[in-house]
């Protein structure tokens, strides 16, 4: 009988040993699961963000593609510009020669006429 009166102490010690070692884990499992928790949340608020982001440089890149054409076109307009102002002043060149040639080509004609007249007064 007091073998058994010293079993039940043993299994009483055993049983709140245990019931201890239970209440420690169930704590430790609840703070395991409010990291988790916590994980998760920080997780889904990263996804969101990358989400985010991924649509911001999807359309930056779409900006760029844009600006990158535009500036193609207005680098070609230059270049047409620049190759029309070029004419331009080639020709404008060619016609000032032609008017300097022609006043030269006055102002002898009048020295003649002068000369000519001059020469008819005299006569």
């Amino acid at each position: 009988m007091v073998q058994i009166v010293e079993e039940l102490k043993l299994k009483k010690n055993l049983i709140s040993e245990l019931k201890k070692e239970n209440a420690e884990l169930d704590a430790k499992l609840k703070q395991q699961q409010n990291l988790y928790e916590a994980v998760r949340s920080d997780r889904n608020l990263y996804s969101k963000s990358l989400i985010e982001t991924q649509d911001e440089v999807a359309e930056l890149k779409r900006k760029f593609k844009v600006a990158n054409h535009t500036i193609f076109q207005l680098k070609e307009e230059i270049q047409a510009k620049d190759i029309a102002l070029t004419n331009e002043s080639f020709e404008l060149s060619q016609v000032t020669k032609i008017k300097d040639a022609a006043e030269a080509n006055k102002a002898d004609e009048e020295k003649k006429r002068k000369e000519a007249e001059s020469l008819a007064n005299k006569l």
